[in-house]
């Protein structure tokens, strides 16, 4: 798709501590740039069921990966683990060690595979920082990276995180308030049927982009699309949901849905909840730890909306009073930008990304 689009493009691949083999893109230059001068790092960071061809599923212009390649920046795309792009192994098959190949949440996102990959991309470019940008869950995996791993604060020039995920206490949709009030029942239930895996997504996302590719599907896409990325106003070309669909949903584990609903069951930002008797064994204590938030040294700036949709502004504010360095606050005020917005509305440049870009310039 980068190569498509007018840009080069490279494939890596990253190989975590605990084996799971990651493919991550790269931009290193602008479409009107020969390449010959050294640029900052940017590696951005998707979402849950998202993966890096969301970062440039809208085209030049409208894609936050291109437009800061255009902007004099050495862009990295994530794709973490168990996604369609990073859905392999050293030693387990996902198809056959499904369970095994599974059983991690976003901690282990945050833990193995950022360090490695932030390791990979300074000692190639021979630098010692790096920005940071993230999505949702691209932005909890950040949290878990600075706490748990605050060796790697140093690392960050600035973290930008869009719809910070991490305190969902507030969770909007009050069914899956009370959902997941009974997460523990609906794992068990998960395990005893042996899903580990979100179900049917290459189904899915076949379905989905056919029926869109047909005009007299709009009305249809149209309601997808607001009901997976909790919108209540169409903001999104139909012409790109095609393109949006052949990619998402992408592959992901169970794990970290559950994981998150342990989030807005208990309104903290703690580790996987694994029951009183595994806790006290891997933990020490009956429930599981916070994560220490004061840990996080690195600048970090924050975007987020109003109306997300799944992130409150309560909780951003709740989350951003527990960030030590918090050097921009940056609310969207617009009623109608929603949590898919950051990646494809059709004036998130103007809402959200000039402003990121310029205060990543200054640092």
């Amino acid at each position: 798709m980068i190569e498509n689009h007018g840009y080069v493009g490279e494939t890596h691949q990253i190989i975590t501590d605990d084996g799971y083999i990651l493919t991550y893109y790269r931009i290193p230059h602008g479409i009107n740039d020969d390449g010959t001068t050294q640029k900052p790092a940017a590696l951005l960071v998707h979402g849950v069921t998202a993966s890096s061809a969301d970062f440039v599923a809208m085209g030049p212009d409208r894609s936050l990966a291109y437009i800061l390649a255009d902007a004099g920046y050495d862009v990295w795309l994530a794709n973490t683990r168990g996604t369609a792009f990073s859905r392999n192994h050293t030693t387990l098959d996902p198809d056959v060690d499904t369970e095994e190949f599974y059983n991690f949440s976003w901690h282990e996102t945050g833990y193995y595979d950022l360090p490695k990959a932030i390791d990979y991309i300074l000692e190639l470019k021979g630098d010692d920082s790096l920005h940071y940008v993230g999505h949702s869950q691209g932005t909890t995996a950040f949290f878990v990276l600075a706490s748990t791993r605050p060796e790697y604060n140093q690392k960050i020039k600035l973290a930008s995180l869009m719809a910070g995920a991490a305190i969902v206490k507030h969770y909007p949709n009050i069914l899956i308030q009370e959902l997941c009030k009974y997460i523990d029942r609906v794992a068990l239930l998960l395990n005893r049927y042996k899903i580990y895996e979100y179900p049917l997504v290459k189904e899915m996302r076949d379905f989905v982009s056919t029926t869109c590719a047909d005009p007299s599907s709009n009305e249809i896409c149209d309601y997808i699309y607001n009901m997976k990325f909790s919108g209540d106003g169409f903001r999104v070309e139909e012409e790109f949901l095609p393109v949006i669909y052949t990619n998402n949903p992408s592959n992901t584990g169970m794990k970290q849905y559950v994981h998150f609903a342990q989030q807005v069951r208990d309104g903290g930002f703690r580790y996987f909840d694994y029951g009183t008797e595994a806790n006290l064994e891997l933990y020490g204590s009956e429930s599981p730890p916070d994560y220490d938030l004061s840990k996080i040294s690195a600048p970090v700036a924050f975007y987020y909306a109003i109306n997300d949709g799944l992130i409150t502004v309560e909780d951003e504010q709740k989350l951003m009073s527990m960030v030590p360095n918090v050097v921009h606050d940056y609310l969207i005020s617009y009623d109608l930008f929603k949590h898919g917005d950051f990646l494809y509305a059709n004036d998130v440049v103007e809402l959200v990304y000039k402003e990121l870009i310029n205060v990543m310039m200054t640092y």
